[in-house]
């Protein structure tokens, strides 16, 4: 396996070659080694995600890497929620067209706490401007099968979640609900939404990542039945 790869859609966000570092990496030597070389093909940002544990930490700062904090996995095979339970709001899935600022206030609250917002590195409104792009592309339907969205009593979006099927399970990307509805059951109500999507394409298994800092999002997902498949640490290199 190659010690890298550079990541096309990254580096075109960026408007500067990025790259992955293969989370494999077990020693110091190895993991210069790939930074020198995508230093000599000019890739000023290196993302390493291994394994999460206190070597793996140590060989990251040892190497010049800023640590960003953990990454984690959830899985969950998914039913239907039953027949007249209570929802806090009803959730139903947004038609295609343009980002509303409720939306996109959202999108941007999901972002608060992603590794491109907790990276002191990182240009001035990474996050805002890469999750601007998630909402906007999902509403499109290029990387979402389905945006699905608790509405309030004025009809605004208090909570979304964005949907997508890849190969024979389901993928949450987005999650997010706005300040005044977090701790009314929007949350809860997004993931039976979601059980219910997933469960009318034949799909139960369902995956969604998060960032381990982000304890809602891990306690809504521990809450909702998923378990924890993987826990990565999260390295950023500025070669």
């Amino acid at each position: 396996m190659a010690a890298y790869e550079i990541l096309q859609w990254d580096s075109e966000f960026f408007g500067f070659a990025v790259a992955r570092i293969d989370p494999g990496i077990a020693t110091p030597e190895e993991l210069k080694r790939a930074a020198a070389e995508l230093r000599a093909r000019s890739v000023r940002l290196a993302y390493w995600l291994p394994q999460q544990n206190d070597r793996n930490a140590l060989l990251a700062r040892q190497c010049g890497g800023t640590l960003i904090g953990g990454h984690a996995r959830y899985e969950s095979e998914i039913s239907p929620p039953q027949a007249g339970a209570a929802r806090a709001l009803p959730v139903e899935p947004l038609p295609r067209g343009e980002v509303t600022p409720d939306l996109h206030a959202l999108a941007l609250g999901a972002g608060r706490l992603s590794r491109f917002a907790r990276d002191p590195n990182m240009p001035p409104g990474t996050a805002d401007r890469m999750y601007g792009i998630w909402i906007r592309r999902s509403l499109a339907g290029e990387i979402a099968d389905a945006v699905l969205a608790a509405r309030d009593t004025s009809a605004r979006v208090a909570g979304l979640a964005t949907v997508a099927r890849e190969q024979d399970h389901g993928v949450i990307g987005l999650v997010s609900v706005a300040p005044e509805w977090q701790g009314r059951g929007i949350g809860r109500a997004l993931m039976d939404a979601v059980g219910a999507h997933f469960a009318r394409a034949g799909i139960a298994r369902v995956r969604v990542a998060t960032q381990t800092g982000n304890a809602a999002a891990c306690a809504l997902y521990e809450a909702s039945g998923f378990r924890r498949t993987e826990t990565a640490l999260v390295a950023h290199f500025w070669l």
